[in-house]
C-alpha cells in the first residue's frame, strides 16, 4: 500500500488510537479544507485523500449550519451508516480529526478517545493558512 507522504507525524498517534480503541477502522488528521495531514498505517493515499475531502466537506456544512442553529461552536459530527459511525471533530487551529468506526462501537467511548487525542497534541495539530507563491497571504 502506498501511504500518503506526510503520515509520518501523525500516523503513530493515529495507529495508537485504532490500537487502543478496537472498533475504529480508519483514522486521519486533515486541514479544514480537505488536505492529508496524517493517516493511519494501512490507510492508501487515495483511501486518505477521498476520506479527507469528504471530512473537510462534512463538517464544512455542520460549521455553515451553525449561524442558522443558533446553539454554539460545532463540537462533532456523526454520521451514522448501516456498518460504521464517522466522526469529524475540530482538532487544532485549522485541523480535524476523522475516525471510521464499526457500527456496532460504542460512540461515547470513540468520541471519548477522540478528544483525549485532540488535548494530547492539539499544539502540533493547527494548520497554518496557506499563502500565495507571491507572498500576499491567504485569500
Amino acid at each position: 500500500m502506498t501511504r500518503p507522504d506526510n503520515t509520518a507525524e501523525f500516523g503513530w498517534m493515529l495507529d495508537d488510537l485504532r490500537a487502543r480503541v478496537g472498533p475504529v477502522r480508519k483514522a486521519l488528521v486533515l486541514s479544514r479544507d480537505g488536505l492529508v495531514m496524517g493517516a493511519c498505517r494501512d490507510m492508501t493515499r487515495q483511501e486518505a485523500e477521498y476520506l479527507a475531502a469528504l471530512a473537510a466537506g462534512f463538517f464544512s456544512v455542520a460549521v455553515g449550519a451553525k449561524p442558522h442553529l443558533d446553539s454554539g461552536e460545532v463540537r462533532q459530527t456523526i454520521m451514522e451508516l448501516d456498518e460504521g459511525l464517522f466522526f469529524v471533530v475540530p482538532a487544532g487551529t485549522g485541523s480535524c480529526l476523522a475516525v471510521l468506526s464499526e457500527a456496532g462501537s460504542h460512540a461515547g467511548l470513540v468520541t471519548y478517545e477522540m478528544t483525549m487525542l485532540v488535548k494530547r497534541i492539539r499544539r502540533h495539530l493547527a494548520a497554518r493558512p496557506r499563502t500565495d507563491p507571491l507572498g500576499h497571504g491567504a485569500r
